[in-house]
């Protein structure tokens, strides 16, 4: 059974784990943009369209300067963890993956079974049938 069941499991729940924290993100950047008087609907379309870190990024750069809602941090914090944790699940994904390619998939073990390899014995050929050429 092995990783080629569990792979896309870890896929599918790294994909709604992605999700989700573009939601938390995006509605933390929705509040604070309007409550800074910024282009509300824009810093939460970035987020949703483009790479949740990047986004966060720049806009806590440019972001105008005010009173940060302390009742919003809590989406913050958690949008970011849930990214984080995204994270670190797709870069375990990957390496099962890789272990996965570098195996082939368990394919040469299944296929080497069947054959019994005697290499501690030489090769024995009948030397009378061959001809030179």
């Amino acid at each position: 059974m092995g990783i080629a069941v569990f792979f896309p499991i870890f896929l599918i729940f790294a994909m709604f784990l992605g999700l989700a924290a573009k939601v938390l993100l995006a509605i933390w950047i929705y509040k604070d943009a309007e409550q800074r008087g910024m282009n509300a609907i824009l810093w939460c379309l970035l987020m949703i369209f483009i790479n949740v870190i990047i986004i966060l990024v720049i806009y806590l750069i440019v972001r105008t300067k005010g009173e940060v809602m302390r009742k919003n941090l809590g989406l913050l914090i958690s949008g970011i963890g849930v990214a984080v944790v995204n994270t670190f699940i797709i870069i375990i994904a990957c390496i099962f993956l890789l272990f996965f390619v570098v195996n082939d998939g368990g394919m040469h073990n299944m296929m080497m079974d069947g054959y019994n390899y005697d290499y501690d014995n030489e090769y024995q050929y009948d030397m009378d049938n061959w001809e030179e050429f």
